[in-house]
């Protein structure tokens, strides 16, 4: 996924000025680079994160989005398993040319085992070769198999941490959610009460601080569903487009239902925001997320 995801534990990383006899067959890392490694962050509580960055620019269900923590570090996510209530998943996002993509390898290298790497060509819109983009993978065990951190390294612009013993296990009932669309999702949860919706769709929405999400991997238009309730009924539906859909591809969607489609102006991160409404519901959207609420009147 294209994303942003979700975080925080800034470790200035100490680099090795001396190693014991025992690290002798490692690399060390370069002296010139202080890098923002995120690994111990992973496996965190929630209150403990959340008490160290407790102003996400966007919560969206599970995750938690910040911008601009460090001179280097673009974007930070976090994602919080909602059973054991601690961090799984930490992406890193660097900003462009932050660092070169040798050195972040060899100051990964120096601190955990390397599972190998793995390079997928990149193409222009004509189908010719204009890169590679390397893919590195470390760990905290010999053994993949039996690793409880996975570390991955995209060229030099991205890491991902992650516990794969600690993801998130998929709700049972969530495949009735793979073939809803965007507009359908609205009508079926919109103004309706929240014990109703647990019935009709039972283990598919987790609650995390008084949000109800559900993440979907086949749905063709959505990636995600959450929702807030006031008084047991909701009040607002949370929409996370399918990050193969482009802001044209869901502008037209709404236009052909008969939505009017309106540029609004631009949001604090410059990007733009479009109101779609039916004259009854109204969308607030901007970068692949909509929030729907109801503008018109209840009999």
């Amino acid at each position: 996924m294209k994303q942003k995801m979700y975080l925080f534990l800034m470790l200035a990383a100490a680099l090795f000025a001396a190693c014991s006899d025992d690290d002798d067959d490692k690399p060390k890392a370069p002296s010139t680079i202080s890098f923002e490694d995120y690994s111990t962050l992973v496996g965190a509580s929630y209150s403990e994160m959340i008490r160290q960055y407790p102003e996400p620019v966007m919560a969206f269900g599970d995750f938690y989005a910040y911008e601009n923590l460090t001179p280097n570090v673009e974007g930070l996510t976090i994602a919080i398993n909602p059973e054991s209530q601690s961090v799984y998943l930490v992406m890193e996002m660097l900003k462009a040319d932050a660092y070169k993509e040798a050195d972040i390898d060899a100051y990964f290298k120096s601190k955990f085992n390397f599972y190998g790497v793995e390079s997928m060509d990149n193409y222009d819109e004509d189908g010719n070769v204009v890169g590679t983009t390397n893919t590195y993978n470390y760990g905290n065990t010999e053994d993949q198999a039996e690793a409880t951190l996975l570390i991955t390294l995209t060229g030099n612009t991205s890491v991902t941490y992650i516990n794969p013993m600690n993801v998130p296990v998929e709700s049972g009932g969530g495949s009735s959610l793979e073939e809803i669309d965007p507009i359908t999702a609205v009508a079926s949860f919109l103004l309706g009460e929240v014990a109703t919706i647990e019935e009709e769709y039972p283990d598919v929405f987790s609650q995390l601080n008084g949000m109800y999400m559900t993440f979907m991997e086949e749905n063709p238009y959505l990636m995600g569903v959450a929702f807030t309730a006031v008084d047991g009924f909701v009040d607002s539906v949370i929409l996370l487009y399918n990050e193969d859909l482009t802001t044209e591809d869901i502008i037209s969607y709404y236009t052909e239902e008969g939505y009017t489609c309106t540029l609004t102006g631009t949001d604090e991160e410059g990007f733009e925001v479009y109101t779609f409404t039916n004259g009854m519901i109204s969308i607030e959207y901007s970068e692949g997320r909509g929030v729907a609420t109801f503008v018109g009147e209840l009999d």
